[in-house]
């Protein structure tokens, strides 16, 4: 399901769907990149982290924050078109776009994951990691190379 941070109602929903799952013993996962030109090693990386719990929330970087990150060629497609993307990923549960990092704080300060998951870029930087102190974890998701097969 897509829903909007900003949005009170949406949110207020999912934090009681998220605790009542929470007391039957389930996990909540949070992540978030840009997926740009989504692709198989994205929807790796989705089944990776949902391995680790039951419930994913995904942060899909805005178009501006795509652009401050990646330069004005950026991104190819639009957010609400990779929202809808990564939202229709079988292992995601919730997504949403996001404008910032602290958008990612207020994520994990509204849904309390157990995990934080991150890719490597992120590895020995798990204190930098925006909205740490609202997750019990943080767990690097190491990227999957691609071995070439002749």
């Amino acid at each position: 399901m897509i829903f909007d941070l900003n949005d009170r109602t949406a949110v207020g929903v999912i934090r009681t769907y998220c605790a009542c799952e929470r007391g039957k013993g389930r996990t909540i996962g949070l992540t978030s990149g840009s997926f740009d030109l989504i692709h198989f090693h994205h929807t790796l990386y989705f089944t990776r982290c949902r391995r680790s719990c039951d419930i994913l929330v995904v942060g899909v970087d805005s178009d501006e924050f795509v652009r401050e990150k990646k330069g004005p060629g950026r991104p190819v497609i639009y957010d609400s078109r990779r929202v809808f993307m990564v939202d229709n990923q079988k292992p995601v549960a919730f997504a949403f776009i996001m404008n910032s990092v602290e958008d990612f704080g207020r994520a994990a300060e509204f849904f309390r994951p157990e995990f934080i998951f991150k890719n490597n870029d992120f590895e020995g930087r798990e204190t930098e990691i925006v909205g740490k102190e609202f997750a019990g974890e943080v767990k690097i998701i190491s990227d999957v190379v691609a071995i070439k097969r002749y």
